[in-house]
C-alpha cells in the first residue's frame, strides 16, 4: 500500500525573507512536490505491475515489466531524497544548489540592467 504525502502544511518563517529567499525557497519546495508526484505514480504503477501476478510468478514478459517498474520507482526514489535534501541544506544551514544559485545571478544581473 502506497503513502503520497501531501505538502499542504509548510512550515512558516517567523522572519520576512528577501525575494531572493523566498524565490530559492519556492524553487526548492517545488521540487520537492514535483519528485513526492512522481514517487507516487512510480510506486502506483510498480504497485499494479505487481498485482498483475496474483501468483506471484510472472510470464516472460512480465519480468522485464517488473523490472522497468522497479527502475522507475527507484530513479524516482533517488530523485524524491535528492530535493528533500537540498531543501532540508538550504533551510537549516543556508547552501543554495549551484543551479538555483545561478539562476538566481542570471535574475538579479537582468534586473540591475
Amino acid at each position: 500500500m502506497s503513502q503520497c504525502t501531501e505538502f499542504s502544511d509548510v512550515r512558516k518563517v517567523e522572519r520576512n525573507p528577501s525575494p531572493t529567499e523566498q524565490q530559492i525557497r519556492t524553487a526548492l519546495f517545488q521540487n520537492v512536490l514535483e519528485a513526492s508526484a512522481r514517487n507516487c505514480e512510480a510506486t502506483r504503477e510498480f504497485e499494479e505491475v505487481m498485482g498483475q501476478f496474483p501468483s506471484g510468478l510472472p510470464h516472460s514478459d512480465g519480468v522485464l515489466r517488473i523490472k522497468n517498474a522497479s527502475n522507475k520507482l527507484t530513479i524516482a526514489r533517488k530523485e524524491m531524497a535528492t530535493a528533500q535534501n537540498r531543501l532540508n541544506d538550504y533551510l537549516s544551514q543556508g547552501i543554495v544548489p549551484d543551479d538555483l544559485a545561478e539562476r538566481v545571478n542570471l535574475v538579479a544581473d537582468a534586473a540591475a540592467c
